[in-house]
């Protein structure tokens, strides 16, 4: 459905993605774990075309290019199959919670407004925030604007939504409520690709999880095995250390 070969990033001098190779099926779960400045982030920007990746193969459904020839049209088609969920957000602070789901629908998708409020009325519904409609960003906890913000993700109807560590902006508290929508989207076969560190979510929610580091893929596989007995030395250093800072 979904997938990038030997995909190439940097940023000046520092070169964040060295060949990445990643696939997701549709329905699929897929977590990507690793330490800060692993390339996680970057590798999901640069699928959703909020960075320009500097080579590399993209493929969604039929079409697959060199990312060096992909022209304008096509990354705008390829973004209106795709929902984003950001870690900090990113609604719009002077409109409410209804509108920051609308936006998109009448902006990018020239949609008729009472449409557009039909559907974002839904998507609020779905995420149980039809109560906090009207209320703006700054009368709404972290974790019900994050769950605005995943109304504004499926309310484009995406084929696949990417979430950039969703919880990590968010006290542990808060954190439940947006991985329990989360959890809900993955039962009804939502494809989903999720930079997480959150690794009992993905253990229990995720079909594959993918570890990172330095920019390369060091070890992938199904959910269980590789939190559970990962083969790589790598992947055992990093799941000993996040284990030990949740004990802390």
């Amino acid at each position: 459905m979904l997938g990038v070969k030997n995909l190439h990033k940097s940023f000046g001098s520092n070169q964040v993605l060295k060949g990445i190779d990643f696939n997701v099926d549709e329905g699929e779960v897929i977590a990507i774990i690793g330490s800060s400045g692993s390339g996680k982030t970057t590798l999901l920007r640069c699928m959703a075309f909020l960075e320009q990746a500097d080579d590399g193969i993209y493929t969604f459904d039929d079409l697959s290019k060199d990312i060096r020839t992909i022209s304008r049209k096509e990354i705008k088609e390829l973004r209106m199959k795709m929902g984003f969920v950001f870690q900090s957000f990113n609604l719009f602070r002077n409109k409410t919670a209804l509108q920051n789901v609308m936006e998109g629908l009448i902006v990018a998708r020239k949609m008729d407004r009472e449409q557009a409020r039909q559907i974002s009325m839904a998507m609020l519904e779905k995420v149980g925030m039809t109560d906090r409609a009207n209320y703006y960003p700054d009368q709404l906890s972290g974790g019900q604007q994050q769950r605005v913000a995943i109304a504004r993700a499926l309310a484009a109807s995406p084929e696949v939504i990417l979430f950039d560590e969703p919880t990590s902006a968010l006290d542990p508290e808060l954190t439940g409520e947006v991985l329990d929508v989360m959890v809900k989207l993955a039962e009804e076969g939502t494809t989903m690709v999720i930079v997480t560190h959150e690794m009992e979510f993905a253990r229990n929610v995720a079909d594959r999880v993918i570890f990172m580091e330095n920019g390369v893929v060091v070890e992938e596989g199904p959910a269980q095995e590789i939190l559970s007995n990962p083969k790589e030395e790598a992947t055992r250093r990093f799941l000993r250390r996040i284990l030990r800072n949740e004990e802390e």
